[in-house]
């Protein structure tokens, strides 16, 4: 809020209250220019993006390609928004995508897997305190090339949540579209790179016994679902992913085994994700902002060779996993993305979760103290 001074009727100073310069173009303001959309309309573009999506994947899967349902659908959906327009609902399909990837990889949770996830947690924090640093190191590199103010070009290179970081824009004043942009692209990068690195499905490794119960699978996934929608309320960090592994975790402990979620479900789950992902790779953003999706890329680039390089080679001969499993575990993706490529390809799910929450909370946690840090906030 600012203020502007004037002459009032009486001859006097006046103040003026003015609204801040709006930067972005917020999904606020983007439903405020939309035309009213009746709800079989928006119905019917939501099913034709999640349709192509599934075409999509199911071409790749057809041609045997590692990643098929995610990245058919991610080429699929991202086809759709463009000739079509936006549609409605991605986030309740990926909400429901994430409650069954985490549902899956409850499903595989023992007290000894538990155990070493606990022992590994100075790696995980290790980890996220080296990807936080170089997102620090990057966020001049991104200014200069994207040409954004300082608080933008932290934001954006920072690995954590599309969602939050872009909220965390509006709030600061910052440009949440610019923001949004450079996180579709990392997440975007990370995943179709993925394949190329990692090469065809790694045959199985850590798949789950077929054995469990129904009931408890069932149980998981309703008391997440009910926990979940109380949890978002309150402002919990991606609940829809943590909340089965965390009613997973109980009855692994408790001595239940949880039956693992049916393949057509994953690959559901899967199409959802890349579906949801191909929907913000809207063109006309990249043609009108090509040096903030080339700076996201140098900064996508800079963050994984540190992680996959540089970390990865660390982890491996520390934890003794595999290199699959280590590079899914730093990659600088999001969270649901990173998970539904570890159960595609099969390799130790829980390991790339706790990995790859612990960053995205950590980063969470210190967004704030970095941009008042770097950034200090104005003074009234």
């Amino acid at each position: 809020m600012r203020s502007c001074r004037g002459r009032g009727r009486g001859g006097g100073l006046a103040l003026c209250a003015r609204k801040p310069l709006c930067h972005g173009s917020g999904a606020a303001r983007q439903r405020r220019h939309l035309p009213a959309v009746s709800p079989v309309h928006a119905l019917a573009r939501a099913a034709g993006s999640v349709g192509l999506a599934a075409l999509g994947g199911a071409v790749l899967a057809w041609l045997g390609l590692p990643l098929a349902w995610i990245l058919g659908a991610l080429a699929g959906s991202a086809v759709w928004v463009n000739l079509a327009g936006p549609t409605c609902g991605g986030r309740y399909q990926r909400r429901a995508a994430q409650l069954l990837l985490g549902a899956g990889s409850a499903a595989i949770l023992t007290p000894e897997i538990l155990s070493s996830m606990l022992g590994f947690l100075p790696l995980m924090l290790a980890a996220a305190v080296v990807a936080n640093g170089t997102a620090l190191l990057a966020a001049p590199v991104f200014m200069r090339v994207a040409g954004v103010e300082r608080i933008t070009a932290l934001l954006c290179v920072l690995p954590a949540g599309l969602a939050e970081m872009s909220n965390l824009a509006e709030e600061r004043q910052a440009r949440p579209d610019i923001v949004a942009l450079s996180h579709s692209t990392r997440v975007a990068m990370i995943v179709i790179l993925v394949p190329l690195v990692l090469g065809t499905d790694r045959g199985g490794q850590f798949l789950a016994d077929t054995a469990g119960s129904a009931t408890a699978l069932a149980v998981c996934l309703v008391a997440s679902l009910l926990s979940s929608m109380l949890l978002n309320r309150l402002g919990m960090l991606n609940p829809w992913i943590v909340t089965p592994m965390i009613f997973g975790a109980a009855l692994a402990l408790a001595g239940i085994e949880i039956m693992p979620v049916p393949h057509d479900l994953v690959v559901i789950a899967q199409i959802l994700v890349g579906a949801s992902l191909g929907a913000r790779l809207k063109a006309e953003i990249f043609v009108r902002l090509p040096r903030v999706a080339l700076a996201a890329s140098l900064s996508t680039l800079l963050l994984s060779a540190v992680m996959l390089v540089a970390v990865s080679p660390f982890l491996v001969l520390v934890m003794g996993v595999d290199a699959v499993t280590a590079t899914l575990a730093l990659a600088p993706g999001g969270i649901g993305e990173m998970l539904a490529t570890a159960q595609a390809l099969h390799v130790l799910v829980p390991v790339v979760l706790g990995f790859q929450f612990v960053r995205s909370l950590l980063t969470n946690l210190a967004a704030s103290v970095s941009l008042a840090w770097l950034v200090p906030s104005p003074r009234p």
